[in-house]
């Protein structure tokens, strides 16, 4: 199949305007490192582009899959449904649902549109008429564009036996995310919270869902595929074409991970139709950035398709002084010959420098300070730090797919990627923050700073395919996925007396002058060498079979997967090496064709720290492993033009360390001494027993798409319920654990109000996120802490923002797209904290203040 528009001499103009656009736009991408530029393809505009066609008669899921590639549609069908049917020649100038129709006139088929996903299906499920979504229409914002996270094939969500949360970039964009955290607490019973790592809680972020952290381990996917980056460090949104949380378990075609979910940032990929984008925003702090985003075939046969995105962006933070600057450039290419067959080559580039924001504010513990009790007279936007404090990651990746599809019996996946990161910080804080000022002001401060280097890659195969025993079909999937990452990092920490005799503190702060400056010896933080590198191996193998019942209702989802996680220290001493079976259990039944409920299980393990001895003298391996049980029920709703989801769930999470020595029975300063059996005597070190049990339930609930024509929304409420329910500390027992609110509303209306032909479109959007209250660890109620005695923890009060946004659309006479975008985010300036770090507390890291943002599109 060709795609050209219009006549030959037509055509040859277009393509030398498109030459001439082109290079515009990539001088404009070679300064995407300077300020100003922003950028991203317009789908819905994309559908409604007049195509010539030129398709010979075929099979229809062939012609089904020709039309997925050649137009902007991502066309999802159950091959069974189509496999008798042939499609007539589809010939002629006509937009992409045009094209689909005409392949389904031969058919007793009908389809859904929702945004891009025209999903394929009987006539007597597609009751009405299609849904068609234009330019002048809300976006869909509906969370079912087909995946494979969930079940390594690629089915929508509304047919997966699992959670899975979307927010398409065209969602991002409109509720103004600033960065991906912004985007992950888009979710519902997400929350993000900071550490007190020296590089900056603005640059990495502790990430829960469900109750538990995403951890450490590699739990980043990006187009799928395993990668050791974390969803917890901070980047921009800009080069992704939407982002996924898988809810639950993973550990079945992804080895080590806690239980609680596993995220996915889907990368823009190349497009068959040009299109080109430029955004420019800034906001009333004075933040800018820009982005370019281009797109098309570079053939005549549109075999060769490639996708360039550049962004750059400075974003001023509310505190003195605090700034971070993401800047990427994504290059990709597919080749796909045919139907049957494609391949994509990606690579990314990604730096991000920031000032590290550590605690805005500290309480004052020292008795003998006239603050005792109280947090430093500072303003809300004090700096505490030197003003070339920095926090800097530069990563370049480079990944790689391919895709063969020679029949509905047999597919071919195969993937790979390989990753490198290089990072640095410097940070200045208060030391001793507790002893308050001297009679002067004067605040001490010390320095810390350090460089690692991270070199990661992964490949792995999955076949798939369909079978028939009889009655019966099996979708079934076998495949296999390989890891490695080192990590290597300076050997000790540039700070206060760090090294006797050698002043390397930046002296004293006065609070109420203070003098910023720069501090003086930033080269020692790559004078130490780099330490010998910590390793990883990851390997994993997974057999997966779906079987569909005769009538075609219930679905029987049985999968077993084995891995195998290999952790190396540099001196190999404390080797950790674990195998591990994860079993999956899922059924699905649909009581409607448009409703299904399911039930599902499974597993998940994560290791446990390398230094921890068992009372036999013996390094425990044994690793953390959860467990999860979830029920749910999804429908479509107004026509196929919105989809509802509720789960239930709880995750045991088992073998959590434990003291095996009661108070007084161990020396906690006693060196190790593996090898040796444990004492009671209170004179050897202290060891460890896998008898902790924490546990996690609750409800989610969402409701995605277009709700009316006039209105579109993603709606989404969690309750959580988190338990301690052994552990070894007595004021934790059977309590909930810290920083995880127990009730989350994530909500998100965007309503035409102004709709003209020759003036345009326009709509205003509101939403709120709220979350309840929530509390830092516990402790001894009879003792307390010196600012709150007799208190058994701090509460963080619960707290809503609202944000909300104007928009207008037109097409300018040159044939241009025109987009404008206010947001005001907080609208109402609620003063709120982090979860960690709040006023109740011992530390404050404060909440954004209101802020507005402009963003200008140029579409063509």
């Amino acid at each position: 199949m060709q795609v050209r528009t219009g006549d030959m001499p037509l055509a040859r103009a277009a393509r030398m305007r498109t030459h001439w656009r082109a290079a515009a736009l990539a001088a404009i991408l070679a300064h995407a490192w300077l300020p100003p530029g922003v950028a991203s393809a317009q789908p819905a505009q994309a559908l409604e582009q007049p195509l010539s066609f030129d398709m010979a008669p075929q099979p229809l899921g062939q012609a089904l899959i020709e039309l997925n590639r050649r137009t902007a549609l991502s066309i999802a069908f159950d091959p069974r449904q189509v496999e008798h049917f042939q499609a007539p020649a589809i010939r002629g100038v006509m937009t992409s649902e045009q094209a689909l129709r005409q392949a389904l006139s031969g058919s007793n088929l009908a389809y859904s549109l929702r945004g891009q996903v025209a999903t394929v299906r009987q006539q007597e499920v597609a009751q009405l008429m299609p849904v068609t979504v234009s330019g002048d229409n809300l976006p869909a914002y509906i969370a079912d564009t087909p995946t494979s996270i969930a079940t390594k094939t690629s089915l929508p969500p509304r047919q997966t036996p699992f959670t899975i949360n979307q927010a398409s970039q065209e969602l991002i964009m409109e509720r103004g995310d600033a960065n991906i955290y912004d985007t992950l607490e888009g979710f519902a019973g997400v929350t993000t919270t900071s550490g007190n790592g020296d590089i900056g809680q603005s640059m990495s972020r502790s990430i829960n869902v469900r109750g538990f952290s995403t951890g450490g381990a590699g739990q980043l996917l990006i187009n799928g595929q395993r990668t050791y980056s974390s969803a917890s460090a901070a980047r921009s949104p800009d080069s992704l074409e939407r982002v996924e949380l898988l809810r639950g378990p993973a550990a079945l075609y992804y080895g080590a991970a806690e239980p609680g979910g596993i995220v996915n940032y889907t990368y823009k990929r190349p497009q068959a139709q040009a299109a080109y984008t430029i955004v420019g925003r800034t906001d009333s702090k004075g933040s800018y950035g820009s982005m370019v985003d281009m797109t098309g075939p570079l053939n005549q046969d549109d075999t060769l398709l490639y996708r360039l995105v550049g962004s750059y962006t400075h974003t001023v933070d509310d505190q003195d002084h605090i700034f971070q600057e993401p800047k990427s450039v994504l290059a990709a290419l597919t080749y796909a010959p045919n139907s049957r067959f494609d391949t994509t080559l990606t690579y990314e580039r990604m730096e991000m420098e920031a000032v590290p924001e550590q605690e805005n504010n500290m309480r004052i513990s020292n008795r003998n300070s006239p603050y005792y009790g109280q947090y430093y007279p500072v303003p809300r936007d004090f700096f505490w730090g030197s003003l070339n404090d920095r926090a800097v990651t530069e990563t370049d990746t480079l990944l790689w797919d391919a895709r063969w599809r020679p029949s509905e019996r047999f597919n071919l996946n195969a993937y790979a990627n390989y990753q490198e990161s290089k990072q640095w910080w410097q940070n200045t804080r208060v030391n001793g923050a507790g002893n308050g000022p001297d009679a002067d002001g004067n605040v001490q401060r010390y320095v810390s700073g350090r460089q690692a280097r991270d070199r990661n890659w992964s490949f792995g195969l999955d076949l798939s395919g369909k079978a028939y025993t009889g009655a019966f079909r099996h979708d079934w999937l076998t495949g296999a996925g390989y890891g490695h990452t080192q990590t290597r990092s300076s050997g000790r920490q540039v700070a206060a007396d760090s090294r006797p005799g050698q002043p390397y503190t930046p002296g004293p702060l006065n609070i109420f002058d203070p003098d910023y400056g720069n501090w003086h010896y930033q080269d020692r933080i790559w004078e130490d060498p780099l330490a010998a590198a910590t390793k990883r191996n990851d390997l994993n193998l997974y057999f997966q079979d779906m079987l569909h019942l005769p009538d075609e209702k219930t679905r029987l989802l049985l999968a077993m997967g084995w891995a195998q996680f290999d952790s190396r220290p540099p001196d190999n001493a404390q080797r950790n090496k674990i195998s591990k079976w994860s079993p999956r259990i899922a059924l699905m039944h649909d009581l409607t064709p448009s409703t299904t409920v399911y039930a599902s299980y499974g597993e998940s393990f994560y290791p446990n720290e390398l230094n921890l001895l068992d009372m036999s003298g013996s390094y425990i391996t044994k690793p953390q492993e959860g467990k999860q049980y979830e029920i749910g029920f999804k429908q479509d709703l107004f026509d196929s033009r919105a989809m509802l989801t509720a789960a239930l769930f709880r995750i045991d999470k088992k073998n959590m360390p434990m003291s095996a020595q009661p108070d007084g029975q161990c020396d906690p300063l006693a060196a190790p001494a593996p090898g040796t059996p444990g004492t009671t005597d209170g004179s050897g070190d202290c060891r460890t027993s896998l008898s902790g049990l924490e546990r996690s339930q609750g409800l989610e609930l969402e409701l995605s798409g277009l709700i009316t024509d006039w209105w579109a929304a993603s709606l989404s409420y969690a309750y959580l319920k988190t338990e301690y329910v052994d552990t070894e500390d007595p004021f934790s027992q059977g309590r909930s654990k810290p920083n995880m609110p127990a009730h989350n509303l994530a909500l998100w209306n965007k309503f035409r109000v102004y709709q003209d032909p020759v003036y345009g479109t326009a709509h205003v959007a509101v939403g709120l996120r709220a979350w309840s209250k929530s509390h830092n660890a516990w402790r001894d109620p009879a003792v307390g802490t010196y600012y709150n005695p007799y208190s058994r923890t701090d509460y963080n009060p619960g707290y809503g923002i609202v944000d909300v946004g104007v928009f207008y659309a037109n097409t300018l006479a040159n044939g241009m797209d025109l987009k404008l975008q206010l947001n005001i985010k907080n609208l109402f300036n609620k003063t709120y904290y982090d979860r960690n770090r709040f006023a109740n507390g011992t530390t404050i890291v404060w909440g954004n203040e209101r802020r507005a943002m402009l963003n200008a599109q140029l579409s063509f």
